[in-house]
């Protein structure tokens, strides 16, 4: 006596490639658009465009991997996970600024206030820590 096969088990394996595809094509995208908006100083500052497309290709790519059990998708997904962690290593580690070293003592000097005093540096700074700010331009 032979058992009917269930349902289940005469389906094929769901498959995804569209979504592995588009999962890839957000992967190529995703250093392509903050390119495209680095013109505003917020989005070329954080990379907002670049993560939420970057997030985009891993939530369809792990998706379809989840689901659809070929190798070929298993590896795609594999690579933009890859991707997505040289991504934050690239931009919290690698963008490290390098430690800056404080500025040499300023030479003495003499100039004219903005009333047309002469003020000396030697003689400002015995009354204690002075900023010096030069502005560039003429009024």
């Amino acid at each position: 006596m032979t058992v009917p096969p269930t349902p289940s088990a005469s389906r094929p394996p769901p498959r995804r490639t569209t979504r592995i595809v588009f999962s890839l094509v957000a992967l190529i995208l995703a250093p392509l658009s903050w390119w495209w908006s680095i013109d505003d100083p917020y989005l070329r500052a954080s990379g907002a465009t670049a993560w939420m497309m970057l997030a985009a290709a891993l939530f369809l790519g792990l998706s379809a991997a989840w689901r659809d059990h070929r190798r070929w998708v298993r590896a795609v997904a594999g690579l933009e996970l890859l991707c997505g962690v040289l991504f934050l290593w690239a931009f919290f580690g690698w963008a490290v600024l390098p430690a800056a070293a404080p500025p040499p003592r300023a030479p003495d000097f003499t100039l004219p206030d903005q009333d047309g005093h002469p003020v000396t540096l030697s003689s400002e700074l015995r009354a204690g820590p002075q900023l010096l700010v030069f502005f560039r331009g003429h009024w």
